[in-house]
């Protein structure tokens, strides 16, 4: 009888101190890793526990440089993961701070962190300049006036006709051949006028 009451004792201390181990849930993994550096910042964010959740009891919150960054949740009562989605995380250090609640009641907290890194900058794209318009040349002080327009070419008087065959040539011929004839009457008529006295006088 003695055996009998001795095994059902530590039967029941071993109940004790098994049931409240099997109720704990613990985290088992998250995404991102605990204390990781990220070069492009994640839009969901989930944990993984060992136990069921109570979903309307478990929850984690992001903190980050200005506060409060996203909330995560247990979609139904038994899951063992709880997310929160489209964030918009910049960059810096981020904290998560969860409490899971498993389904006999037993209470875990925790906290982890991790970080998005400063985005690198692009390198900057080479732009080809336009070509360089003509400037117009620098003023020398002297004041700059206007250019004298160029002289056209008047046109010349027209030439006077040349004379022709047999037209002035032959009136200026005529001219000098005239004056020795009218010479000679002169004298044919000076002298006939001579004669004729003395033929008179005799």
């Amino acid at each position: 009888m003695r055996i009998v009451t001795s095994i059902v004792t530590g039967l029941a201390l071993a109940m004790a101190v098994v049931l409240p181990v099997l109720g704990h849930a613990e985290l088992v993994s998250s995404t991102p890793d605990a204390g990781s550096t990220l070069d492009t910042p994640p839009e969901t964010i989930t944990l993984t526990f060992s136990e069921g959740l109570d979903a309307s009891k478990s929850s984690f919150k992001v903190l980050g440089p200005d506060g409060e960054a996203g909330v995560g949740k247990a979609p139904e009562d038994g899951s063992t993961v709880m997310a929160a989605t489209g964030l918009a995380l910049g960059p810096g250090t981020y904290t998560v701070e969860w409490t899971a609640v498993a389904e006999d009641g037993h209470v875990e907290r925790g906290t982890f962190e991790f970080t998005v890194s400063q985005p690198t900058a692009a390198p900057a794209t080479p732009t080809t300049s336009p070509d360089p318009t003509p400037t117009e040349a620098p003023s020398t002080g002297a004041s700059q006036l206007p250019a004298a327009p160029m002289a056209t070419p008047s046109a010349a008087p027209p030439a006077a006709p040349s004379p022709g065959p047999g037209t002035d040539a032959a009136t200026a011929s005529g001219g000098d051949v005239l004056v020795p004839i009218v010479v000679a009457l002169v004298l044919v008529a000076v002298v006939g006028f001579i004669v004729l006295r003395r033929n008179r006088a005799a």
